[in-house]
């Protein structure tokens, strides 16, 4: 008989192949780096839960052609523990028919034991589908901002216009590179932060050293963005400002993964970043817009867009997704499965990631042409330092 029951590692070859042959076009056996991606994320985090299974869709024949990933993880909604489960890679295999299989892949886990469902990344057929089984949509939750760094056109204005600027940008320079060289060691301090300057927040993501360590870990392994940056921010004094996690390649468009400090300190935080990634040969950055941070990144010169999908959320307690659609939570790039490898093109030979040097919708957000004299984004702030990876 056909229908929906749990993933178990055995089927981990013929997901691996399914996903191929859904995501990347390609028919034959998944590679073995794959396959073990797949035990690696849905069978040995550190938030692993048996009651939180993924889901496969079995034919008649034991043949699998659906699937559904959990990624669980660990929250406090006021104060209080609560399980989620972030649902990702949602496929059916299209030469199968089986009629409502996706949507009793849906239904299904939404009618698990989690206290939340939610996923950051969904194409529009799946938020459809999401909304169809009675999952709710947060719009407003994923819009996108953008700090464009280095066009073209604009650093040869602000050049010309403005040569006295030249010397100051070259003295700046090596202090950028040397704040740079002060290294971050440990995830102990961005526990901290995360713990702490989280903005008291109803709903928060709930971390131990162990699994932030691990799930930073994973994070540093999608290499198709660039290099994952950890930065911590002080005062003059040492007190701790701010953090953020962003990728960076020269040339591209750095993505920030999680942001967040001391409400008075944001713009602090922010020009921080802009500095350092303009620094690091960035075009322009973007992140994921968090509503109560809407003022300081419009004051940071921040542009805005939707990129097509929001977070999708399902809850029996209707006070979370009040929650989530007021502002009233934490939930980053990092909580969601933003973060994970799937989108690499490193599973297939077949590249089909979209560049990180242009934007259709962004047409300035171009490479600085060879020799182009860059310009910092961000006035030099006196009192402010930051602590950061290197280089592996």
């Amino acid at each position: 008989m056909s229908g929906v029951r749990e993933f178990r590692s055995e089927d981990i070859p013929e997901v691996a192949q399914l996903w191929m042959k859904v995501f990347r076009g390609r028919g034959g056996p998944a590679s073995e780096a794959l396959r073990a991606y797949f035990r690696e994320i849905f069978f040995e985090s550190p938030w692993q839960d048996e009651s939180l299974p993924s889901l496969v869709y079995e034919e008649t024949d034991k043949r699998i052609i659906g699937f559904l990933g959990v990624l669980p993880r660990i929250m406090t909604f006021n104060k209080q523990r609560i399980k989620v489960a972030v649902a990702t890679q949602l496929m059916m295999d299209k030469d199968a028919r089986a009629d409502h299989a996706a949507a009793r892949l849906m239904r299904k886990f939404l009618a698990g034991k989690q206290d939340l469902s939610f996923s950051d990344g969904a194409s529009e057929a799946a938020e459809k589908l999401w909304q169809g089984v009675g999952g709710d949509v947060a719009v407003s939750d994923y819009m996108v901002w953008v700090r464009v760094l280095r066009p073209t056109q604009y650093a040869s204005l602000l050049l010309s216009g403005r040569s006295s600027l030249l010397p100051v940008v070259r003295a700046l320079w090596p202090v950028f590179r040397a704040l740079d060289a002060v290294i971050v060691r440990s995830p102990q301090t961005l526990l901290w932060c995360i713990r702490i300057l989280s903005g008291n927040r109803a709903l928060q993501p709930e971390y131990e050293l162990d699994s932030l360590r691990w799930l930073l870990k994973r994070a540093s392994e999608k290499q198709m963005l660039g290099e994952l940056r950890k930065g911590v921010i002080r005062n003059g004094s040492g007190e701790i400002l701010g953090w953020y996690l962003y990728y960076i390649k020269q040339g591209g468009i750095g993505q920030v993964l999680q942001f967040g400090g001391k409400p008075k300190s944001i713009r602090k935080v922010l020009n921080h970043l802009f500095c350092q990634a303009w620094s690091q040969g960035a075009v322009g950055i973007t992140g994921k817009l968090e509503s109560r941070f809407t003022k300081e990144l419009v004051k940071s010169r921040c542009g805005f867009t939707w990129p097509g999908y929001g977070t999708l959320m399902h809850s029996r307690n209707k006070d979370i997704l009040i929650a989530i659609h007021r502002g009233d939570a934490f939930l980053s790039r990092l909580e969601g499965e933003w973060w994970a490898r799937f989108s690499d093109p490193v599973w297939s030979q077949e590249t089909r990631a979209r560049s990180l040097h242009a934007w259709p919708w962004m047409p300035g957000l171009q490479a600085p042409r060879q020799n182009e004299e860059p310009v910092s984004p961000i006035p030099a702030r006196a009192g402010l330092h930051g602590q950061f990876d290197q280089p592996a």
